[in-house]
């Protein structure tokens, strides 16, 4: 199956709090999934800890491209017998808050498609709590 997603937010908050929430390991281990060796480097690679998506409990990620603080692009595998995918962040400055374009596209089976598909929208919102939390930066 081709999982195929695109969420498209406007986030009340300034690119450079997003983009922070974006870039940072520990805040993506609180909105995303836990990951101690993330970083906004192209070709760096970095692990999340999952319980939903593969039978090892991770997933193995890449940075593929960098633009700050307008674009990131994740390589990302399940270790679940599908290929990897790809997961793209894009920014836009709007007013004084931030458009989020988030898409994930790859072959997938169609329970790791649909647990992706479902689960990144209450990801996006885990993401804007966490910059509302912190401040906007």
């Amino acid at each position: 199956m081709r999982l195929d997603v695109a969420f498209d937010e406007v986030l009340p908050h300034p690119i450079e709090a997003v983009w922070a929430e974006l870039t940072d390991a520990d805040a993506i281990s609180d909105w995303l999934m836990k990951t101690s060796d993330f970083k906004p480097v192209i070709g760096s690679r970095f692990r999340m800890k999952t319980e939903d998506l593969s039978s090892t409990g991770w997933v193995e990620a890449g940075v593929l491209e960098l633009e700050p603080p307008h674009r990131m692009v994740w390589s990302w595998s399940g270790h679940d017998g599908n290929p990897p995918s790809t997961v793209t962040f894009d920014l836009t400055q709007e007013g004084k808050g931030t458009r989020l374009r988030l898409t994930h596209v790859g072959e997938m089976n169609a329970e790791v498609a649909r647990i992706l598909r479902d689960g990144w929208p209450g990801r996006i919102a885990a993401m804007a709590d966490a910059i509302r939390r912190v401040g906007d930066g």
